[in-house]
């Protein structure tokens, strides 16, 4: 792994920690539902996430971007996001070694996979530490039921990231590691 590597990785990090905190802060999505606020941020900043895995585009990127992530929900008090991130990163690594970085069917595993892991650890996560929200009647449909849609937001997300990492590094806006 390359200095660029590493700087990529932090700064799409940084870039999807601060989109996501902006977002989360000023829709004040988990204050209406520990379901509600996955669906946020599986929007740009797993864009952005996913982007800098196919700039990256090397053993250890999605990794990397997780740990950073990871530190710094970690750095500002959202701990359940902590073990969310690492794990969903670790899972991440070991399939991108598998299907690749960057192409199609490479960006829509990847984020799908990796959107949909995000968004149900947090909750099981979430749930942990904060106790199960008040009005919820059938655990398991509610977890079933927005797992679906996690799963079909990150493959939307997914796809956006494809058109969009594709444009940037064919046009040279961002030079990607080869």
């Amino acid at each position: 792994m390359n200095r660029r590597a590493v700087v990529y990785a932090a700064v799409f990090s940084v870039a999807s920690y601060a989109v996501a905190a902006g977002m989360v802060l000023g829709t004040s999505s988990f204050a209406l539902s520990i379901f509600a606020d996955p669906f946020l941020t599986l929007t740009v900043p797993l864009i952005l996430i996913s982007v800098g895995i196919q700039v990256v585009n090397s053993r250890y990127g999605p990794g990397l971007i997780a740990l950073f992530s990871s530190l710094l929900y970690a750095a500002t008090g959202v701990l359940f996001l902590l073990p969310t991130f690492l794990v969903a990163g670790a899972v991440d690594e070991a399939v991108s070694r598998i299907v690749g970085y960057r192409g199609f069917r490479a960006v829509m595993v990847n984020t799908t996979l990796v959107g949909t892991l995000v968004g149900v650890l947090s909750v099981i996560f979430g749930i942990l530490m904060l106790g199960v929200p008040t009005g919820t009647r059938d655990l398991s449909l509610y977890m079933t039921a927005f797992s679906l849609g996690y799963l079909g937001e990150s493959a939307l997300m997914g796809y956006l990231s494809h058109l969009l990492g594709s444009y940037l590094i064919k046009s040279g806006v961002i030079r990607g590691e080869d």
